[in-house]
């Protein structure tokens, strides 16, 4: 009997375990710049993201997390490394649990005190899945072609109070050969605009998020 019931328990769990799988279905797709998306989908709902899904690049995880009924759900984690974790979003309560930008990364906030609480502003997504394709954006003036060296460059992101991005402009080379240059927003894709805003003394302020970078001329 104790035989018996044994056998019985591993067929209800056997079975259990393959109603769960036929449930669901796994796939994946290439979304942007080389990324794939493991994705599940419930069988009921064909083309609906449900579940558990990760975005790699290669071997890479650059994030991982869940979707319900198609819209992320719930804390993503965003890597910049093996292990390593950039920013942790929440996408059902829209907060920002944690973020570590970048060295090359600054701030600018109007009017603000020595005693001021600040939060700085952050794109949603971090670095590597999804600021680096707003970099992507920015192509060098030809005319820096006829001056070698090495030239600053400064790719500044105008964000408003609610996290959205309103403009988004360039500043090449310093003194006579500065050059400010506008990007274009029709250029962008729906979720390059969304931002976390920055807070001064805990409301939503409008501010700027800066990329510094360089451009070297041979």
């Amino acid at each position: 009997m104790k035989t018996l019931f044994t056998f019985l328990l591993s067929f209800i769990c056997l079975f259990a375990v393959a109603q769960k799988s036929d449930s669901t279905r796994t796939y994946y797709r290439i979304i942007r710049g080389g990324m794939i998306e493991h994705a599940t989908e419930l069988k009921s709902k064909r083309y609906v993201k449900n579940g558990e899904s990760e975005i790699k690049r290669g071997r890479d995880i650059l994030a991982r997390g869940l979707y319900k009924d198609g819209n992320r759900y719930g804390r993503w984690r965003f890597f910049k490394g093996p292990d390593s974790v950039e920013q942790i979003y929440n996408y059902t309560t829209k907060q920002l649990e944690y973020n570590h930008p970048g060295k090359n990364i600054l701030y600018e906030i109007d009017s603000l005190t020595e005693n001021d609480k600040v939060i700085y502003p952050a794109k949603i997504g971090g670095f590597y899945t999804s600021l680096r394709f707003l970099i992507k954006e920015f192509t060098p003036s030809k005319e820096f072609r006829a001056y070698a060296g090495v030239h600053t460059v400064s790719l500044i992101f105008h964000i408003d109070q609610t996290g959205k991005l309103t403009k988004y402009e360039t500043e090449t080379g310093e003194n006579e050969l500065k050059r400010n240059e506008e990007i274009p927003l029709k250029e962008l894709r729906p979720e390059d605009f969304d931002f976390i805003p920055a807070y001064v003394n805990d409301k939503p302020v409008s501010s700027k998020l800066i990329f510094r970078s360089r451009l070297t001329v041979n």
